[in-house]
């Protein structure tokens, strides 16, 4: 009898031993917060939403807040507020030092921009010349201000030969239907849109420039260093949505164009603006860090020019802000 005692007494303790243990494991792996992604309209970037609306991340376990914006300059200021842990942008706007107190981490080249950023010019504008003197719209951010860099370099202007209006992309797209200004520098949907209005035409896109502008998605340091595995299983569920879209074309644009509220005809001129590089592209674009691949010369090059033109003071190089590992560990 004393024995077992002693032995229902060991076991209630350790039942209570356990039941603690167990709690207090559960204060120390409380479920974290989903990952908020900075999204802005642009038609590539729709397969993020794709991949939400085909259960994509549920299927790969992570969980991803999707954070909509009108402009990179909404993103810039949430993230340096701390209210989302990455974006989607371009990789010029991620070169720019002074805009972070931490680099952020690319982990995928999302697309190229293959005639989708553009100049839309008022009818009479034929020629890039007949911009001397002229309003342009643009948006002063680092992708903004590198096309037009590059929009007055191939016209033979400096930038005290044209008036510059800073305006956000929809501001632009507006002022450019009052008659406010004669050109604007603006990227799909909304060049699609302009160029419904009468006499509207592209003097200049991407197409000029090919390879220079590149979408990329990028994460604070600390949140890959802390979740690289949930990194991965996103970049999972967007090239399972890259396939998706791939396969089911017809039913997959009509998703993406209901969501940014266009025609299905109007999203896909939009996104044959741009290529979408696949896993194995990535994979070549990036390299490792061993291996540098050819997107690391693509941000470099970037980089001088931005100096150059005097659009940064100082601009990262590509070994500081491309992050290979996640891709290659998929």
């Amino acid at each position: 009898m004393r024995w077992h005692r002693v032995g229902a007494r060991a076991s209630g303790g350790a039942l209570l031993l356990g039941a603690l243990l167990l709690a207090l494991a559960a204060c120390g792996s409380e479920p974290k917060e989903p990952l908020r992604i900075g999204v802005n309209v642009w038609p590539p970037f729709e397969l993020l939403y794709l991949a939400r609306e085909k259960g994509f991340f549920q299927q790969e376990g992570v969980e991803v807040d999707l954070v909509d914006f009108s402009s990179y300059t909404g993103i810039l200021r949430s993230y340096h507020q701390g209210n989302i842990d990455g974006f989607l942008g371009t990789l010029n706007e991620v070169l720019l030092t002074e805009n972070f107190q931490d680099l952020p981490a690319v982990i995928l080249a999302a697309d190229y921009s293959f005639g989708a950023d553009a100049l839309v010019v008022r009818d009479g504008i034929t020629d890039l010349s007949h911009l001397r003197g002229r309003k342009i719209a643009f948006e002063e951010s680092a992708l903004g201000s590198y096309v037009l860099g590059r929009v007055l370099e191939t016209a033979g202007l400096s930038g005290s030969d044209v008036v510059t209006i800073n305006r956000l992309p929809e501001e632009g797209e507006e002022d450019f239907r009052r008659g406010q200004v004669d050109a604007v520098i603006t990227y799909e949907p909304s060049v699609g849109r302009l160029l419904r209005e009468s006499g509207a035409r592209v003097l200049f896109s991407s197409r000029d420039i090919p390879g220079e502008i590149v979408d990329v998605m990028a994460l604070r340091h600390s949140v890959l260093q802390g979740r690289t595995d949930e990194a991965r299983r996103i970049l999972r569920a967007w090239f399972r949505a890259l396939a998706y879209m791939n396969d089911h074309p017809d039913e997959a644009a009509a998703l993406m164009a209901r969501r940014e509220g266009v025609a299905v005809a109007d999203f896909l001129q939009g996104l044959r603006g741009a290529h979408i590089p696949d896993l194995q592209e990535n994979r070549h674009l990036m390299g490792t860090s061993q291996q540098p691949g050819p997107l690391y010369q693509t941000a470099d090059r970037m980089a001088r020019f931005l100096v150059q033109r005097g659009l940064a003071k100082k601009a990262a190089s590509g070994s500081q802000v491309l992050h290979p590992e996640v891709l290659g560990s998929l």
